[in-house]
C-alpha cells in the first residue's frame, strides 16, 4: 500500500488490486487511487474555502469602482482528472475482463 495515499484512495487501490495483478495492472490500479486522491483533495477545496479558488481583485488600469472575478484553475483540473480516472477505470475493467478470458473487448463499455 501507498503511505501517501489517503484512506478513500488507499481503499480503492485495495479493492482494485488482485494478486494476479500484471506489473502494467497494478501501476493503472495505483494511478487510479492516486487521482482518486487528487479528485478527493480538489473536491475540498473546490467545497471549502473559496478565497482558495475565487476571489476580487480590482480591475487593472487602476480603476478602484470595477472589480473582476479571478478563478483559479482547480475547476479546471477537478474536470481533467475526473475525465482521466473515468478512462482509467474503464481500462483496468476492460483489462480484466481480457485477463479473465471472460469475453472480449465491447466498444459500448467505454460510453
Amino acid at each position: 500500500m501507498d503511505p501517501e495515499l489517503d484512506p478513500a484512495a488507499a481503499a480503492l487501490l485495495e479493492s482494485l488490486s488482485e494478486p494476479t495483478d500484471s506489473a502494467e495492472l497494478a501501476a493503472l490500479v495505483l494511478e487510479a487511487a492516486r487521482i482518486k486522491g487528487r479528485l478527493d483533495r480538489l473536491d475540498r477545496l473546490i467545497s471549502g474555502d473559496e478565497e482558495l479558488w475565487a476571489r476580487l481583485v480590482t480591475a487593472r488600469g487602476g480603476d478602484d469602482t470595477v472589480l473582476e472575478v479571478r478563478i483559479d484553475s482547480t475547476l479546471t483540473e477537478a474536470r481533467q482528472q475526473a475525465t482521466v480516472f473515468r478512462q482509467m477505470l474503464a481500462e483496468i475493467v476492460r483489462r480484466r475482463g481480457e485477463d479473465s478470458g471472460t469475453g472480449g473487448y465491447d466498444p459500448l463499455d467505454d460510453l
